[in-house]
């Protein structure tokens, strides 16, 4: 039973994160405000199966309208920090072969994207989301007695070709150039919970 819950604050913390760098729906919002909120997050963290420096994230004053203006204004339009890996890695690959291989690992895995996220497979949220997904496979697996080393050696590859290669550098960026304490407070999370998550998969 212990192996099977491990898996399962891995997938929550990853869909966590692609929550908070996805444009901010009213749910999501709304859920951030409640009191309980950054309980339950810190649940989750103190569950992982390695230990991540969690800080805690803050809620935010502003409107859901504003925060959604405040989003746009940091990552969409003119974005101070894109979030997409093919915004940081064009010294090493086209943005034409880092598209083509997400869709390779998506695809090997029945992964559809939607029409909106077809044009935007490098997106943080969709990387993200899919870790999720293999994590929530990995559990799976483990509850129906069946192997897990498939899910893992996918998480492992994905991490070490894409999320590993690009993330410390956009974190970098979050902490100079956004104000919104939320963005930067969840950034620090996920580069840390990447790292963490990438060096317990090579031990195991």
């Amino acid at each position: 039973m212990t192996k099977i819950l491990i898996s399962v604050p891995i997938s929550q913390l990853y869909l966590f994160l692609g929550k908070c760098f996805s444009y901010p729906e009213e749910r999501f919002c709304a859920a951030m405000k409640e009191t309980q909120a950054e309980e339950e997050l810190r649940t989750i963290v103190e569950g992982l199966p390695f230990e991540v420096n969690f800080k805690g994230i803050s809620s935010w004053a502003l409107s859901q309208d504003e925060f959604g203006a405040d989003y746009i204004g940091s990552f969409d339009i003119n974005p101070a920090c894109p979030l997409y890996e093919s915004g940081y890695r064009t010294d090493e690959l086209s943005r034409r072969d880092i598209l083509e291989e997400l869709l390779r690992f998506y695809e090997h895995f029945d992964i559809k994207l939607s029409d909106q996220e077809k044009d935007y497979p490098d997106h943080l949220a969709v990387e993200l989301e899919f870790m999720a997904f293999l994590a929530q496979k990995e559990a799976g697996a483990l509850e129906q007695g069946k192997n897990p080393d498939p899910y893992r050696r996918a998480q492992m590859d994905f991490l070490e070709r894409h999320l590993s290669k690009w993330v410390h550098q956009l974190d970098e960026g979050i902490q100079k150039k956004i104000n919104e304490p939320f963005y930067r407070q969840a950034s620090t999370l996920m580069a840390e919970f990447i790292r963490g998550h990438l060096s317990y998969l090579l031990r195991i």
